[in-house]
């Protein structure tokens, strides 16, 4: 039995219609935003990951905490992968 290529081509959480960029490069819906994962500590110094999150390995931030996402092409390897 062959085994499969854990790319972004054979994952379930990869693109999907609306996040198709060009014939190439989709959108990962596997990496979450930084800023809705995490929230200020007792302190309000750092943010931390809230416990629904906690599992979570991968986060995508921008300048702004206003929206961010991993874009990727068809042949990007991940450990996240689930198979379609």
């Amino acid at each position: 039995m062959m085994k499969q290529i854990k790319t972004c081509e054979t994952c379930q959480l990869w693109g999907g219609r609306d996040s198709v960029y060009d014939e190439h490069v989709r959108r990962c819906h596997a990496v979450y935003q930084y800023h809705d994962s995490t929230e200020w500590d007792d302190d309000g110094n750092i943010r931390k990951l809230l416990p629904e999150h906690d599992k979570h390995l991968a986060f995508v931030k921008d300048a702004d905490d206003y929206f961010a996402m991993l874009l990727t092409r068809a042949n990007f390897g991940c450990v996240q992968h689930k198979p379609k």
